[in-house]
């Protein structure tokens, strides 16, 4: 009894369970203590929320283009160098496509928000007179004529919203400020993470204590492998994305192709949600051509998906993040509500992050579990925690 009483304590920790309990009471107080004071710590969390927004675009770029700097450092090209061309093929890619297409893209977009509350106005009233003398007829025109009120009131939306900014000059001079500060920084962000990532590593290393550094340096691993994947490929197959629909809209005709596909590329960052949404402002073009337009609009999106779905996600994305599907859109609806639309772009690879975090965890107590119940009561398995472990559970 005496045994099994001492191997649950030795299990829960010990000494180092009391020992752990008094940190997160005294980090508790601490909290306490802050939020009493906050008002002094203002000046900071100002400055931390400047500094957040260019480091995240950061590092989101980093994960995309750190593949092609190590693929060029591994053909000879020195890093720094290989940075520096790297950073000059963007701008002259940017400057290139800004003048080609940039006319015709804004030619676009002014014709497509001038005529959209005309298109509204054509599926509606086909909408109505579908359902004429239905048990619909009411919801559905309460539905049309919201939405319709909406779309015809966005542009005195937007002007009032302009108007209430432009009454406070202070306000817009901070906002534009911020802008100007986040495209300023964030490309010197990104050459020195680019440039230096190993050296950030290992100055990292060298303050985590000795006992700590094989699990720190795991979680980096795993952490970073994970999110990159994920933001690499998601931004890679959103290109695809935009370029299969651009063909597609082509080949039917659909008008407005280009900004549809550009929109189409852009929201597809956002999993499952974006598609849609950019679908359903294409179908109201769609139909304001003709029904069969929207047929061939239809054909071409399940073609599109279907393509995606079984060639673009699997060689892009493969198995480095397997998440279910529903698992993603509640994180989605989670992370929107809490952060809004940076919640819905960061939401997967905070989830990831946390994943990681969590397995990590739980691996620890299993060998914990191991070392003082295995023999008596049976062993855990996947008690390892690396990279390639990692990602063998995940393929399980």
């Amino acid at each position: 009894m005496n045994n099994k009483k001492s191997n649950f304590i030795s299990f829960l920790g010990g000494r180092n369970l009391l020992f752990s309990l008094i940190v997160l009471i005294l980090i508790g107080i601490l909290i306490f203590v802050y939020h009493q004071i906050a008002f002094i710590f203002k000046p900071v969390v100002i400055f931390f929320s400047a500094v957040i927004a260019p480091v995240i675009l950061a590092v989101l770029l980093y994960f995309l283009f750190n593949p092609v700097v190590d693929w060029m450092e591994k053909h000879k090209i020195k890093r720094t160098w290989g940075v520096v061309l790297l950073f000059l093929s963007l701008l002259a890619l940017i400057a290139g496509a800004s003048s080609l297409a940039f006319p015709a893209i804004s030619k676009q977009v002014t014709e497509l928000v001038a005529e959209f509350p005309t298109y509204v106005d054509t599926v509606g009233n086909t909408v109505r007179e579908w359902s004429e003398h239905s048990i619909f007829e009411e919801p559905i025109a309460n539905a049309i004529d919201w939405f319709d009120g909406w779309v015809r009131e966005l542009p005195s939306h937007a002007v009032d919203y302009i108007g209430t900014a432009m009454s406070g000059i202070s306000n817009v001079v901070s906002k534009v400020s911020n802008f100007i500060i986040i495209l300023a920084t964030f490309p010197f962000i990104l050459f020195f993470l680019l440039k230096d990532d190993r050296k950030f590593v290992h100055f990292l290393m060298k303050i985590v204590p000795p006992k700590f550094r094989k699990d720190v340096k795991s979680l980096i691993l795993v952490t970073s492998e994970q999110v990159g994947s994920y933001v690499k490929g998601q931004i890679l197959v959103s290109m695809a994305l935009g370029l299969m629909a651009f063909i597609g809209f082509k080949i039917i005709g659909l008008k407005y192709a280009g900004i549809l596909a550009i929109l189409t590329s852009f929201t597809s960052i956002i999993p499952f949600i974006g598609a849609a949404l950019s679908m359903i402002i294409a179908a109201v073009v769609a139909v304001s051509t003709s029904w069969f337009m929207l047929l061939k609009l239809a054909i071409v999106w399940i073609t599109v998906q279907f393509i995606d779905g079984n060639v673009t996600q699997p060689n892009i994305m493969g198995k480095n993040l397997n998440v279910h599907p529903i698992t993603i859109l509640i994180v989605l609806l989670v992370m929107g509500d809490l952060l809004g639309f940076v919640g819905l772009i960061l939401g997967v690879p905070i989830y990831a992050v946390g994943k990681v975090l969590v397995t990590f965890v739980f691996r620890k107590f299993k060998k914990r579990y191991n070392l003082y119940y295995g023999e008596e009561a049976g062993y855990y398995t996947q008690t390892e925690f690396d990279l390639p472990s990692y990602q063998r559970k995940e393929e399980e």
